[in-house]
């Protein structure tokens, strides 16, 4: 398996624009920069199609020690053909990333990209979730807050890419067998007749990090 590139500082710049990103350098705690490209890939794909979207974002833990990601790809799909139904949605993203904790058994922290003109909070949807998850041996989904991007508003962007790459952390992303992955996202295309946002600006490429206070803005997980 090939080794991940990690950045260790307070922002990444994808694609000629710059993110900031939740890394601890004093305790040498970094982001996995190719689970950032990933998070980027999907957001910036569902906002060339909508002009808002919905980040909503959970944590599943199992009971036991599955050695593969079966059970999780089987759940995503489940969920990934169930939310557009309900909400009547002709496109969905999403991923998750695993990780073990001191009791050595994994959890998986999941994200999903909807569109946000139809889905307006993640309150109606976590029973669904919540249903589909037990019904299939994981733990109740804990829900951290979610938030609604609008295409063009770079402090939506950016506050939502900085919650985002705490899934990219580095830490606990090991004790799992080597041939197993340790994160999996949709790969979506962009929409070719639509501009998410002007890259070229007078002050030059978007910097998303200066629409972020990060001290204004505390990410609580467990």
């Amino acid at each position: 398996m090939r080794m991940k590139s990690v950045v260790m500082s307070n922002s990444i710049t994808i694609d000629g624009c710059e993110y900031p990103i939740n890394t601890n350098v004093s305790k040498e705690q970094g982001c996995y920069v190719e689970i950032l490209e990933a998070i980027n890939r999907n957001l910036m794909a569902m906002l060339s199609y909508h002009s808002r979207v919905l980040v909503i974002q959970f944590i599943v833990h199992r009971y036991d020690y599955p050695p593969l990601n079966t059970e999780m790809s089987a759940l995503m799909k489940v969920l990934q053909r169930r939310l557009p139904r309900k909400y009547q949605l002709t496109r969905i993203c999403g991923g998750w990333v695993r990780e073990v904790g001191k009791n050595k058994c994994p959890h998986y922290h999941v994200a999903f990209f909807l569109d946000g003109n139809r889905v307006c909070s993640h309150y109606g949807l976590q029973y669904l979730v919540t249903d589909i998850a037990t019904f299939r041996d994981f733990s109740r989904p804990s829900f951290v807050p979610s938030h609604m991007v609008v295409r063009g508003d770079f402090a939506s962007i950016g506050k939502a890419f900085y919650h985002l790459s705490y899934l990219a952390k580095t830490r606990d992303k090991n004790g799992r067998p080597p041939a197993t992955n340790d994160y999996s996202f949709s790969r979506p295309d962009m929409n070719p007749k639509a501009q998410v946002y002007d890259v070229a600006t007078e002050q030059g490429n978007a910097r998303f990090s200066d629409s972020l206070n990060v001290k204004e803005y505390v990410l609580k997980t467990n």
